[in-house]
């Protein structure tokens, strides 16, 4: 339909066609800002958990609770925990390869 000024006029199927489309758009963002939330939290958890190591090795550096051999061994457990966080949860190498 047009009007007097010759501009188109939207029918009520356009118009519902239309919000279903915006509809499809909106909960697809929402479901992308939703995963990136859940991404967001499993990667403070992980900060966390390798902040409390490190103050855990920093507190024992100097005592002789933990041995030289105890510290290098929850280092090394560190950063293979790190390189596997950074490789799959981050990088996500499994997407790559």
């Amino acid at each position: 339909m047009e009007n007097k000024n010759n501009e188109k006029e939207i029918t009520d199927g356009e118009m519902l066609e239309m919000s279903n489309h915006l509809k499809e758009l909106y909960d697809k963002k929402e479901a992308e800002l939703e995963k990136i939330k859940d991404e967001n939290l499993e990667l403070k958890k992980v900060i966390m958990s390798c902040y409390g190591t490190i103050r855990l090795l920093d507190q024992q550096w100097n005592n002789i609770l933990l041995d030289r051999d105890t510290n290098n061994y929850i280092l090394e457990a560190l950063r293979s925990y790190l390189s596997n966080v950074v490789e799959y949860e981050i990088l996500h190498i499994e997407d790559i390869l």
